[in-house]
Protein backbone atom coordinates (compact mmCIF):
# COMPACT_ATOMS: atom_id res chain seq x y z
CA UNK A 1 0.00 0.00 0.00
CA UNK A 2 0.96 3.71 -0.62
CA UNK A 3 3.14 4.77 2.36
CA UNK A 4 2.56 1.85 4.16
CA UNK A 5 5.00 -0.12 6.19
CA UNK A 6 8.06 -0.47 4.22
CA UNK A 7 7.52 2.80 2.90
CA UNK A 8 7.92 4.06 5.95
CA UNK A 9 10.60 2.18 7.10
CA UNK A 10 12.54 3.21 4.06
CA UNK A 11 11.83 6.76 5.09
CA UNK A 12 13.01 6.36 8.81
CA UNK A 13 15.95 4.85 7.14
CA UNK A 14 16.99 8.01 4.72
CA UNK A 15 17.02 9.78 8.11
CA UNK A 16 20.00 10.71 10.26
CA UNK A 17 17.95 9.44 13.06
CA UNK A 18 19.42 12.05 15.45
CA UNK A 19 16.87 15.06 15.60
CA UNK A 20 12.93 15.06 17.11
CA UNK A 21 11.57 15.42 13.95
CA UNK A 22 13.54 12.28 12.98
CA UNK A 23 12.69 10.29 15.73
CA UNK A 24 9.06 11.68 14.99
CA UNK A 25 9.37 9.61 11.51
CA UNK A 26 11.02 6.47 12.57
CA UNK A 27 7.95 6.23 14.95
CA UNK A 28 5.45 7.28 12.58
CA UNK A 29 7.17 3.95 10.85
CA UNK A 30 6.76 1.82 13.61
CA UNK A 31 3.25 2.39 14.38
CA UNK A 32 2.21 2.02 10.73
CA UNK A 33 4.10 -1.48 10.81
CA UNK A 34 2.47 -2.79 14.60
CA UNK A 35 -0.95 -1.62 13.48
CA UNK A 36 -1.31 -3.10 10.13
CA UNK A 37 1.12 -5.95 10.32
CA UNK A 38 1.69 -7.03 13.84
CA UNK A 39 -1.45 -6.23 15.25
CA UNK A 40 -4.26 -8.00 13.38
CA UNK A 41 -2.62 -11.53 14.56
CA UNK A 42 -2.96 -10.02 18.11
CA UNK A 43 -6.89 -9.06 16.85
CA UNK A 44 -8.15 -11.98 15.59
CA UNK A 45 -6.17 -15.34 16.31
CA UNK A 46 -6.97 -15.35 19.50
CA UNK A 47 -3.61 -17.40 19.68
CA UNK A 48 -0.66 -16.53 21.96
CA UNK A 49 2.37 -14.02 21.06
CA UNK A 50 5.09 -16.07 22.47
CA UNK A 51 3.19 -19.84 21.49
CA UNK A 52 1.24 -19.89 18.76
CA UNK A 53 -0.50 -23.09 20.06
CA UNK A 54 -2.14 -21.56 22.89
CA UNK A 55 -4.71 -19.39 24.07
CA UNK A 56 -3.84 -15.53 23.66
CA UNK A 57 -5.09 -15.40 27.33
CA UNK A 58 -3.24 -18.63 28.67
CA UNK A 59 0.07 -17.16 30.00
CA UNK A 60 3.05 -19.75 29.30
CA UNK A 61 5.52 -20.24 30.63
CA UNK A 62 3.56 -19.95 33.82
CA UNK A 63 5.14 -16.54 35.79
CA UNK A 64 5.92 -18.63 38.73
CA UNK A 65 9.69 -18.32 37.32
CA UNK A 66 10.30 -14.74 38.61
CA UNK A 67 9.76 -15.94 42.34
CA UNK A 68 12.31 -18.73 41.83
CA UNK A 69 14.35 -16.39 40.53
CA UNK A 70 13.74 -13.64 43.26
CA UNK A 71 15.15 -16.04 46.08
CA UNK A 72 18.03 -15.24 48.12
CA UNK A 73 20.09 -18.98 47.29
CA UNK A 74 19.18 -18.25 43.40
CA UNK A 75 20.78 -14.86 43.34
CA UNK A 76 23.75 -16.02 45.33
CA UNK A 77 24.31 -18.88 43.36
CA UNK A 78 24.10 -16.58 40.11
CA UNK A 79 26.68 -14.03 41.95
CA UNK A 80 24.26 -11.27 41.21
CA UNK A 81 22.68 -8.17 44.16
CA UNK A 82 20.02 -7.20 41.94
CA UNK A 83 16.35 -8.29 41.91
CA UNK A 84 14.82 -9.92 38.84
CA UNK A 85 12.47 -8.04 36.86
CA UNK A 86 10.81 -9.30 33.93
CA UNK A 87 10.40 -5.81 32.14
CA UNK A 88 10.44 -2.35 32.06
CA UNK A 89 7.92 -0.40 30.93
CA UNK A 90 10.07 2.87 30.89
CA UNK A 91 12.77 1.76 29.09
CA UNK A 92 10.15 -0.18 26.77
CA UNK A 93 8.69 3.37 25.88
CA UNK A 94 11.81 5.23 25.03
CA UNK A 95 12.72 2.96 22.64
CA UNK A 96 9.09 3.52 21.11
CA UNK A 97 9.60 7.56 20.92
CA UNK A 98 12.61 7.04 18.98
CA UNK A 99 10.82 4.76 16.51
CA UNK A 100 13.73 2.20 17.51
CA UNK A 101 12.31 -0.97 16.23
CA UNK A 102 12.57 -0.09 12.79
CA UNK A 103 16.08 1.64 12.72
CA UNK A 104 18.41 -0.03 10.15
CA UNK A 105 21.09 -0.52 11.96
CA UNK A 106 20.37 -3.92 13.43
CA UNK A 107 21.72 -6.14 10.55
CA UNK A 108 24.85 -3.28 10.15
CA UNK A 109 25.48 -4.35 13.85
CA UNK A 110 25.19 -8.03 13.32
CA UNK A 111 27.57 -7.74 10.55
CA UNK A 112 30.04 -5.67 12.24
CA UNK A 113 30.17 -8.52 15.00
CA UNK A 114 30.56 -11.36 12.04
CA UNK A 115 33.52 -9.28 11.10
CA UNK A 116 35.18 -9.76 14.50
CA UNK A 117 36.21 -13.64 15.88
CA UNK A 118 32.91 -13.96 17.91
CA UNK A 119 30.62 -16.87 17.37
CA UNK A 120 27.36 -16.16 16.72
CA UNK A 121 24.01 -18.46 17.44
CA UNK A 122 20.75 -17.43 16.09
CA UNK A 123 18.13 -19.91 18.22
CA UNK A 124 14.23 -19.60 17.11
CA UNK A 125 11.67 -21.57 18.49
CA UNK A 126 9.25 -22.53 16.25
CA UNK A 127 5.91 -21.70 18.06
CA UNK A 128 6.94 -17.95 18.54
CA UNK A 129 4.82 -15.49 16.65
CA UNK A 130 6.52 -12.11 18.11
CA UNK A 131 10.33 -13.66 17.14
CA UNK A 132 9.27 -15.89 14.31
CA UNK A 133 11.79 -18.09 12.72
CA UNK A 134 11.02 -17.73 9.58
CA UNK A 135 11.81 -13.75 10.20
CA UNK A 136 15.42 -15.05 12.01
CA UNK A 137 15.89 -16.85 9.18
CA UNK A 138 15.76 -14.52 6.53
CA UNK A 139 18.06 -12.31 8.57
CA UNK A 140 20.66 -14.86 8.60
CA UNK A 141 20.50 -15.13 4.79
CA UNK A 142 20.25 -11.18 4.39
CA UNK A 143 23.37 -10.72 6.58
CA UNK A 144 26.36 -9.80 4.09
CA UNK A 145 29.66 -10.60 5.97
CA UNK A 146 32.79 -12.36 4.72
CA UNK A 147 31.62 -15.93 4.30
CA UNK A 148 27.84 -14.67 3.36
CA UNK A 149 27.76 -17.20 0.23
CA UNK A 150 28.92 -20.08 1.87
CA UNK A 151 26.47 -20.04 4.74
CA UNK A 152 23.67 -19.20 2.51
CA UNK A 153 25.04 -22.70 0.14
CA UNK A 154 24.95 -24.43 4.07
CA UNK A 155 22.11 -26.94 4.13
CA UNK A 156 20.06 -27.78 7.39
CA UNK A 157 21.33 -30.82 9.42
CA UNK A 158 19.17 -32.39 12.06
CA UNK A 159 20.32 -30.30 15.67
CA UNK A 160 20.89 -33.79 17.77
CA UNK A 161 20.90 -34.76 21.41
CA UNK A 162 21.53 -37.99 22.61
CA UNK A 163 20.35 -39.56 18.93
CA UNK A 164 17.01 -37.31 19.64
CA UNK A 165 16.24 -34.69 16.98
CA UNK A 166 15.69 -31.22 18.23
CA UNK A 167 15.65 -29.32 15.90
CA UNK A 168 17.34 -28.07 12.54
CA UNK A 169 20.53 -26.44 12.04
CA UNK A 170 22.49 -23.84 9.25
CA UNK A 171 26.28 -23.57 10.09
CA UNK A 172 29.03 -22.11 8.41
CA UNK A 173 32.28 -21.29 10.74
CA UNK A 174 31.38 -18.62 13.36
CA UNK A 175 27.79 -17.85 12.22
CA UNK A 176 24.48 -20.28 12.62
CA UNK A 177 21.00 -20.01 12.32
CA UNK A 178 19.13 -22.94 14.39
CA UNK A 179 14.97 -23.70 14.85
CA UNK A 180 13.98 -25.65 17.75
CA UNK A 181 11.00 -27.51 17.08
CA UNK A 182 8.04 -27.40 19.42
CA UNK A 183 9.13 -24.45 21.17
CA UNK A 184 7.73 -20.88 21.79
CA UNK A 185 9.30 -17.72 22.75
CA UNK A 186 11.53 -18.82 25.70
CA UNK A 187 13.36 -22.00 24.35
CA UNK A 188 15.03 -23.30 27.37
CA UNK A 189 11.16 -23.20 29.05
CA UNK A 190 10.10 -25.82 26.22
CA UNK A 191 13.89 -27.49 24.84
CA UNK A 192 15.96 -27.70 28.25
CA UNK A 193 17.94 -30.31 27.20
CA UNK A 194 18.28 -29.10 23.50
CA UNK A 195 19.29 -25.07 25.23
CA UNK A 196 21.24 -26.92 27.58
CA UNK A 197 23.46 -28.42 24.08
CA UNK A 198 22.68 -25.32 22.31
CA UNK A 199 24.54 -22.98 24.89
CA UNK A 200 27.26 -25.61 25.40
CA UNK A 201 28.33 -26.19 22.13
CA UNK A 202 28.69 -22.49 21.18
CA UNK A 203 30.51 -21.34 24.32
CA UNK A 204 32.40 -24.09 23.94
CA UNK A 205 33.37 -24.45 20.10
CA UNK A 206 31.33 -27.49 19.36
CA UNK A 207 29.85 -27.78 15.89
CA UNK A 208 26.38 -27.25 16.78
CA UNK A 209 24.47 -30.20 14.78
CA UNK A 210 25.96 -32.98 16.54
CA UNK A 211 28.43 -31.49 19.15
CA UNK A 212 31.05 -34.39 18.81
CA UNK A 213 33.77 -32.43 16.69
CA UNK A 214 35.59 -29.02 17.51
CA UNK A 215 34.20 -26.01 15.26
CA UNK A 216 36.72 -25.41 12.05
CA UNK A 217 36.41 -22.09 10.57
CA UNK A 218 35.47 -23.50 7.07
CA UNK A 219 32.85 -26.04 8.41
CA UNK A 220 29.77 -26.02 7.00
CA UNK A 221 26.61 -27.78 7.88
CA UNK A 222 24.99 -30.19 5.05
CA UNK A 223 21.59 -30.92 4.40
CA UNK A 224 18.52 -29.63 2.42
CA UNK A 225 18.63 -25.83 1.60
CA UNK A 226 14.88 -25.31 3.30
CA UNK A 227 13.80 -26.10 6.85
CA UNK A 228 11.03 -28.83 6.37
CA UNK A 229 10.28 -30.16 9.53
CA UNK A 230 5.81 -29.62 10.15
CA UNK A 231 4.12 -30.39 13.30
CA UNK A 232 -0.26 -30.53 12.52
CA UNK A 233 -1.75 -27.37 13.94
CA UNK A 234 -3.02 -27.23 17.40
CA UNK A 235 -6.50 -26.09 17.68
CA UNK A 236 -7.47 -24.04 20.60
CA UNK A 237 -9.42 -25.02 23.26
CA UNK A 238 -13.71 -24.62 22.87
CA UNK A 239 -15.77 -22.91 25.57
CA UNK A 240 -17.66 -25.08 27.19
CA UNK A 241 -21.45 -24.11 28.78
CA UNK A 242 -21.51 -25.20 32.43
Amino acid sequence: MPNGCQDQVLTCKLTNRTSLSDHALCTEATNMCRDNVESPYYSFSGRGVYDIRHPRNDPTPEPYYQNYLAKDSVLNALGVDLNYTQSNNEVYFAFQQTGDFVWPNFLEDLEDILARPVRVALIYGDADYICNWFGGEAVSLATKYKHSKQFQKAGYAPFLVDGVEYGETREYGNFSFTRVYEAGHEVPYYQPEASLQLFNRTLFGWELPEGQKKLKADFGSEGPSEATHTQSSVPLPTATKG
